[in-house]
């Protein structure tokens, strides 16, 4: 008797102890299967930048889950369906539908413009109550759009870019100069040439002409004689490439434009863009455009390029990453791929709540944060996130280029712009 008691008491013992360890790793307790899915542009004038962001979110939703194993968190982080939209705001919204209808997903990363943003959140993420954090989004129209706090972005806004437009052209032409705005009439082109001019005018410059297009239009002669007939300082030009291929030439026919007064966005970046549009037409012309402020950019590129080989390469694919990543550590985070708790989740991961920074460079360290629900702040290949009230990310880091001769990009670190 004595001895069976001796050994019920240490069994006791034991068993209890099992419990208590085993509640210790809330990891452990249910597997957290998150599916995302992509909206970007896979066809047309933009591809090249969806095809990029969706090699990259699938590189990050890979990267996360491996690290999961390794570390032996139950669940799953997957992109489940890619959309394709064309950059087209009605097919962004039948890319949404069908992603939350019929493949069921859980988050939305994309879309790439912010009038596809606009209006697949409106239309379907919102209504839907569905996370979405969009990838190249600019328009200043994302911050103040009333989302339920449902999207979010990794691209700056173009609150930042014009003020960044407006330093490259008083650099150029002075303070006092005329410059003429020629802008696609949508969410990015509009919004963009207000603020635009807004911040042009309070630095003591004159806006002689701004003229909006519709980018289905077949030629733009009339828009090209507008904006020439009265010879600025300089022009600003907010549009697409594809858009951009016909307004160029028609620019051109003019006799009256010059492209080394020109001064153009983000779109631009791109040296085959510059080539596809024509060397002779784009030569000259100067841009600005956002760059990253994550950690380690250029091993990112290295790593994805060793994962995804046969992917083109642009200069925003790490946003797509670190939208998707951060998708995951938010559901790991919350034990829950529930909207309500992925965007509580999303500032806890992405430093809005304080906690050390963690480098995605170490994305074991960061899986086991986000299971232990710790608040930390993801430091990644495009941005340090920091999501505000509106899901915007806190900080911008921008360059100038030049458009040479020859058709190649270049830029001078010095004249780099942060916010």
């Amino acid at each position: 008797m004595k001895t069976k008691r001796g050994i019920f008491a240490v069994s006791t013992v034991v068993v209890a102890a099992a419990a208590m360890f085993a509640s210790t790793i809330p990891a452990q307790a249910a597997a957290v299967n998150l599916k995302i899915g992509t909206i970007h542009p896979l066809t047309g004038g933009n591809a090249d930048y969806g095809i990029g962001l969706n090699s990259a979110a699938e590189f990050g939703a890979e990267s996360v889950t491996k690290a999961m194993k390794k570390a032996k968190i139950a669940g799953s982080c997957k992109i489940v369906a890619q959309e394709d939209d064309q950059a087209t705001p009605a097919l962004a919204v039948e890319a949404a539908t069908k992603l939350v209808k019929s493949d069921k997903v859980n988050a939305i990363v994309g879309p790439l413009t912010s009038g596809s943003t606009l209006a697949a959140a409106q239309s379907v993420a919102v209504p839907n109550n569905v996370v979405m954090i969009a990838t190249a989004a600019s328009s200043p129209a994302v911050t103040t759009f009333a989302d339920k706090d449902l999207l979010f972005r990794t691209y700056p806004s173009d609150a930042f870019q014009a003020k960044v437009i407006v330093k490259a052209l008083q650099n150029s032409i002075g303070k006092k100069g005329t410059i003429n705005i020629g802008a696609r009439n949508d969410a990015f082109g509009t919004a963009l040439a207000n603020v635009l001019t807004n911040e042009w005018v309070r630095g003591g410059g004159d806006v002689g002409q701004k003229v909006l297009w519709n980018p289905e239009n077949a030629t733009f002669d009339s828009e090209a004689k507008l904006l020439t007939d009265k010879a600025p300082d300089a022009w600003v030009f907010v549009d697409f490439p594809d858009t951009f291929a016909k307004v160029g030439p028609a620019l051109k026919r003019t006799g009256k434009w010059d492209p080394t007064k020109t001064f153009m966005t983000e779109a631009f970046n791109n040296e085959a863009v510059i080539q596809t549009i024509g060397v002779d037409i784009m030569a000259g012309v100067k841009g600005t455009s956002a760059i990253s402020i994550g950690i380690k950019a250029d091993r990112w590129k290295n790593a994805r390029k060793k994962a995804k080989p046969n992917t083109k390469e642009t200069f925003v694919d790490g946003s797509g990453y670190d939208a998707t990543v951060l998708l995951c550590l938010a559901a790991l985070h919350g034990k829950s791929v529930k909207s309500d708790s992925l965007k509580k989740s999303l500032r806890a991961v992405s430093g809005a709540n304080g906690g050390k920074n963690i480098p995605w460079t170490k994305m074991a360290a960061l899986v086991k944060a986000a299971a232990a629900g710790q608040a930390f702040t993801y430091q990644g290949a495009w941005t340090t996130a920091k999501f505000d009230k509106a899901g915007d990310t806190v900080g911008a880091l921008f360059k100038v280029y030049n458009v040479e001769a020859d058709g190649k990009i270049t830029s001078d670190p010095k004249n780099n712009i942060r916010f």
